[in-house]
């Protein structure tokens, strides 16, 4: 297995990017060697994207001490610089496109002021005041046209030759964006344009146009409210998009496959068209248009060797308040079993944990002096309890839009009802989950993981194994 380079643009990318990272902390398995996220937005302080940003490099320092075998954090997610074995630092430490600070507007970009009479009477037909005065530090506002002007720069920037540099053949490539937005849709076929060509001058430039490569374009999902102060109007989010899927139709070239999802908006959200205040809540749609990454790497190359393949998502059952129960059997084995292991995790580590000093498990692996002075505990802890981008706060957020995803039952300490919908039942054949059965299956794990001297990994190790236990003995088929 070779590995994946993930571009991540826009407001969608990054959410989509961070649903993305909970699976892979979950341990759902994904057919490569290393995933290299690359977030390209010029908003640089909107709140989605820097929530995503954290949450990488969280993921990042709990994979380093997880490694790969232990079933939670097991995929290596590397930044560009990660990938640099030549130590060059021709890149920064980044999960992020360096834009360079584009402190400017657009109407400054293209140098308004050095064009002669006729040509600034052009810009005035192509674009709006509110474009040319547009401050590009919070990205498009919903206008391609804007950003396709500024994206066609992106072949010349150090990351995108740093990426070519490191390419090689057998790695793939996949590209996140939405078509109803600014960034998204001008820098998605903009960039495959110029992955697509062999005459671009980047290095590898050969292996790179005859790379795999697949894309998910997320249509309307949401809306937002009206606002007289704000450029960007949701009711043209469907015109957008027609116009965008008429130009991807005859202009679009080179993918292997192509993803898309949608859903009807409903309870908008507030009208922010970027900074710190652009912060949405996770939805399901971004949710299903990570699990396109995973199933863009489930095809062989064989498979993927003939015209384009288009796919499209479906719910077993339409309904408002989705559980495992809606999801077809294909996604239900791609993800079921994984959320379940790492929410039962999730819970004994937050409400359980503390009531165990003393027993077998937590003397041997001196968790009283761990969870005090140990960074990888406290890197957890944050994992799974940061407010603002943490998994609890992931799965709150998926769990209150018009559009609920809450398979889990949030506010319940009992661990048998922690699956919505699926009771674990308490019978002569199956007994229940229990915080004393917890500890009797974590002092015989802790046993059993003898040869593992690093405490920490083994700790992911026999939760991820007690967790895998009580799910395949305990929990109900969902």
């Amino acid at each position: 297995m070779a590995k994946l380079f993930v571009f991540g643009i826009g407001g969608t990318g990054a959410r989509v990017l961070r649903s993305f990272g909970m699976l892979m902390a979950a341990g759902v398995d994904i057919r490569c060697d290393k995933v290299i996220p690359i977030l390209i937005d010029p908003d640089t302080q909107n709140a989605d994207l820097n929530r995503t940003v954290e949450m990488l490099k969280s993921y990042r320092r709990l994979h380093d001490v997880a490694g790969a075998k232990s079933g939670f954090f097991q995929k290596d997610i590397s930044k560009l610089a990660d990938i640099d074995q030549a130590g060059a630092g021709k890149v920064k430490d980044t999960f992020t496109f360096d834009f360079g600070g584009i402190n400017q507007s657009f109407k400054e970009f293209i140098h308004y002021s050095e064009m002669d009479p006729d040509t600034q009477s052009l810009m005035q037909l192509l674009y709006t005041e509110d474009n040319l005065q547009s401050p590009l530090t919070i990205g498009f506002k919903g206008s391609p046209n804007v950003g396709s002007v500024v994206l066609n720069k992106l072949i010349d920037s150090p990351e995108i030759r740093f990426f070519a540099d490191n390419f090689r053949k057998g790695d793939r490539i996949f590209i996140i964006s939405s078509i109803f937005g600014g960034t998204g849709a001008a820098g998605f076929p903009l960039l495959l344009k110029n992955l697509k060509n062999p005459d671009s001058g980047l290095q590898n430039a050969g292996d790179i146009s005859s790379a795999l490569i697949g894309a998910i374009t997320v249509k309307p999902y949401f809306g937002l409210q009206s606002d007289n102060e704000s450029v960007i109007d949701s009711n043209t989010f469907v015109t957008k998009t027609r116009d965008a899927l008429a130009y991807y139709k005859n202009n679009l070239q080179g993918l292997q496959a192509m993803y898309y999802i949608a859903d009807n908006p409903d309870n908008p959200y507030e009208n922010r068209p970027g900074g710190a205040s652009q912060k949405n809540n996770a939805h399901l749609v971004e949710l299903l248009s990570a699990l396109a990454i995973i199933d863009f790497m489930d095809y062989s190359d064989a498979d993927l060797s003939g015209s384009t393949l288009y796919h499209e998502y479906g719910l077993k059952e339409d309904s408002r308040e989705i559980t495992f129960e809606h999801l077809y059997d294909d996604t239900k084995q791609k993800i079921n079993k994984q959320l379940v292991q790492f929410k039962f995790f999730a819970k004994y580590y937050k409400d359980f944990i503390s009531q165990d000093k003393g027993k077998n498990y937590f003397k041997s692996l001196n968790l009283d002096d761990a969870f005090a002075n140990d960074g990888f505990h406290k890197e957890l802890r944050n994992f799974l309890e940061n407010k603002q981008w943490g998994f609890y706060a992931w799965l709150k957020e998926l769990s209150v839009n018009s559009r609920k995803f809450s398979p889990f039952n949030l506010n319940t300490d009992n661990l048998n009802l922690l699956i919505r919908d699926k009771p674990i039942g308490n019978t002569w054949l199956k007994k229940g989950i229990t915080h004393d059965g917890f500890v009797v299956r974590l002092n015989k794990e802790e046993k059993n993981q003898s040869e593992e001297t690093d405490p920490r990994r083994k700790f992911l190790k026999m939760f991820y194994n007690v967790t895998e236990d009580f799910y395949n003995n305990k929990v109900p088929s969902i």
